[in-house]
């Protein structure tokens, strides 16, 4: 029931929907007479106004504030909690990659025994592996699969990193690692080595030919210095280089290129084909760049150029060259990389680290 102030007060606020009620105050607001009817207007239009103008700044600066991350991050608490209680009901194998500055460090699989965002995840792993109470606060990286839909015969790969908080021997045969609770995680194609999206600074130096026409330029393969002029090269002094690294692991790498270069060479990015590169990436930690030859077989291609302006290809690592004189380093002798490229999966890997302490994860 209404109160005897609020029935009072009605009629005025029934006036505002009176068209003879806004007629009289427009009628006043123009003939430059003061009425308070006519202030009051004046001041509810600039104070909607203003009102307007602070909610749409507040909003923007949230917005812009927030980390949107790649689309295949997993952020939403409720889903990491299913997706973590899934992988302990069907039994799913953990791969837990130990820090690898650690010369005691190995890789091993382990099981879920528990998981708990208030408490954190428990894994349950033999006790061959030597871990020990020290390891609390290092970092791992867990790799785990997961069979979503049981009608399909289709596993869903998924990674996480996240520090150690206790390590025990539960008996003689295993060992209890109770890790924190992973703040997201990243959905991935299946696949042996970490993968990073590595920050343009980092990326000194790209370039990228295509076999063929090293072999119509009678360039020898084991001597970069006849490759002739590539066909793609990153210039990190423009603002829209011509090529980006997207991502890159011990065994593949991404490129997002422009409509423009892909019209150019249209007919050398088709699946299958081979490329070699130069690739030039700063180590912080060594203070200086480190150096790589790779030869590359076109995987995937992502993208329609006509629409979003760039088109991603994935490639494969088939092998890399390893200059025969660290002197000269004018000849490369190659070797396969079907165990992916050492050096470069632990420069991935140092990455990883970097930017995951870096986001305060």
């Amino acid at each position: 029931m209404l109160s005897s102030r609020a029935i009072g007060e009605l009629p005025a606020f029934l006036s505002l929907f009176d068209p003879g009620w806004w007629n009289r105050m427009l009628d006043s607001t123009t003939s430059g007479h003061y009425s308070p009817e006519a202030m009051i207007l004046m001041a509810s239009v600039f104070g909607f106004a203003f009102l307007c103008i602070a909610a749409g700044f507040l909003l923007k600066i949230r917005i812009g504030n927030k980390e949107t991350g790649p689309s295949s991050w997993i952020v939403n608490p409720g889903e990491i909690r299913a997706l973590l209680d899934t992988a302990q009901t069907q039994r799913s194998k953990v791969r837990v990659s130990f820090v690898r500055d650690d010369p005691g460090a190995r890789s091993t699989d382990a099981s879920i025994l528990s998981a708990d965002p208030g408490r954190g995840i428990d894994l349950e792993m033999t006790s061959l592996v030597r871990a020990t109470p020290s390891w609390a606060g290092k970092l791992v990286v867990c790799d785990f699969r997961l069979r979503l839909d049981p009608r399909k015969d289709y596993q869903s790969f998924y990674n996480f990193v996240a520090p150690i908080i206790t390590v025990r021997k539960a008996s003689d045969a295993f060992v209890h690692m109770r890790v924190g609770w992973p703040t997201r995680l990243e959905l991935e194609q299946k696949r042996g080595f970490l993968r990073v999206e590595p920050p343009r600074n980092l990326v000194l130096e790209l370039a990228l030919w295509h076999e063929n026409t090293i072999k119509l330029a009678k360039g020898n393969f084991a001597t970069p210095s006849t490759w002739g002029k590539p066909i793609l090269r990153l210039d990190p002094g423009l603002p829209l280089p011509a090529v980006e690294l997207r991502n890159i692991s011990g065994g593949g790498l991404r490129l997002e290129v422009p409509a423009e270069p892909i019209q150019k060479h249209a007919s050398l990015f088709e699946p299958s084909n081979r490329f070699l590169m130069q690739l030039l990436l700063a180590e912080p930690e060594a203070g200086q760049p480190v150096e790589f030859f790779l030869a590359l077989r076109l995987q995937n291609a992502y993208g329609d150029p006509g629409i979003s302006g760039t088109k991603g290809f994935g490639f494969h690592i088939l092998s890399f060259g390893v200059p025969t004189s660290e002197e000269t380093r004018e000849n490369l002798s190659w070797k396969t990389a079907a165990a992916g490229v050492p050096a470069l999966d632990d420069w991935a890997f140092r990455r990883h680290l970097a930017m995951y302490r870096s986001r305060g994860a």
